[in-house]
């Protein structure tokens, strides 16, 4: 650069333009720098979380091949499983405010899970692929997700099928016998290999191939199935549910000393229960909390002595303040 300039100029007179010049330059870099930094730091995908909002007991996360019993507020990423018994369910909340319902005797695993934010306060779009081990499967979009322009790009995996997600509102399930997918709103992509993609994109499409039988074309839920459907997803109050918050719990024990009350604790955890130990008033309790009702307290407390195995053969339920 220096080289460029004319020779009848000397170098004192010049270098204090140089200077100015240099450090003009390097300061526009640096802003370019830093904006495209900042940029980048409110585009760039980021890990992602989907929260247990609610539980119906009893049921399972596992990580890393270990299992602990689900309750509110524990978070799922990438390569974890939600887990759930007979006669349980699961609601999980994702970070743009969709929802996925897990029925009973579900297994579901989280493969991938990013989002991405568009600046402060844009819409957030969100990238996942799940798989749907077996059991029952629903997904919802939230209104205030729509109202906010939220995007998102899901595959979930069953056995003989992806379904492409896009925002909307489906069910799904997966076992031995078969793969089934129903549309309440919205547009879905079934897609198998070497066979052309269905699109499932009016209210009630179902869409189902059994083992070892030759698939047949989509055809339309009838209301019995579609009534079907949401029910085997949904929570039942009532029926031992979690919540954030929940101001019931389910005493299950007072045992004598503090190695019974863990044994028990333990006993517990496995099977799905997340249960705890505390002194209370100088006595050992074993509880399980967050309990959305009385009626949910009382449902856990019948379960558990329904299951021998368990031990459980009294007990009570109490508001969380008792």
């Amino acid at each position: 650069m220096l080289t460029r300039i004319h020779r009848s100029a000397s170098a004192a007179h010049l270098r204090p333009a140089f200077t100015l010049l240099l450090n003009r330059r390097l300061f526009a870099l640096s802003a370019l720098l830093l904006l495209g930094a900042t940029f980048a730091s409110t585009t760039r995908a980021q890990a992602a979380t989907a929260v247990v909002e609610a539980v119906q007991l009893p049921a399972w996360v596992e990580r890393q091949g270990q299992r602990r019993p689900a309750q509110p507020g524990q978070q799922l990423s990438d390569s974890d499983k939600a887990v759930t018994a007979e006669g349980a369910r699961m609601l999980l909340r994702l970070g743009d405010r969709s929802v996925i319902k897990l029925g009973e005797r579900t297994e579901f695993q989280i493969e991938q899970l990013a989002a991405r934010q568009r600046g402060t306060g844009g819409p957030s779009e969100l990238k996942a692929t799940l798989r749907l081990i077996t059991g029952v499967f629903r997904y919802a979009t939230d209104y205030t997700s729509k109202a906010l322009g939220n995007r998102r790009e899901l595959n979930l995996k069953m056995a003989t099928a992806t379904v492409g997600i896009r925002g909307t509102d489906f069910w799904s399930m997966t076992d031995a016998e078969h793969d089934a997918v129903c549309v309440f709103e919205g547009r879905v992509v079934v897609a198998r290999e070497q066979r052309a993609d269905i699109a499932l994109d009016q209210p009630g499409a179902f869409w189902v191939t059994f083992t070892g039988q030759p698939e047949q074309p989509p055809g339309q839920a009838t209301p019995l199935q579609l009534a079907q459907f949401i029910d085997q997803a949904d929570l039942r109050p009532g029926s031992g549910i979690l919540l954030q918050g929940g101001r019931w719990r389910t005493v299950v024990a007072q045992p004598a000393s503090e190695a019974a009350g863990v044994a028990m604790r333990v006993s517990l955890q496995a099977a799905g229960y997340p249960a705890e130990l505390v002194v209370r008033q100088g006595r050992h309790e074993v509880r399980i909390n967050q309990l959305a009702t009385q009626a949910d307290a009382q449902a856990v407390l019948t379960r558990l002595k329904a299951d021998a195995a368990l031990g459980v053969t009294g007990g009570r339920v109490a508001l969380a303040a008792d």
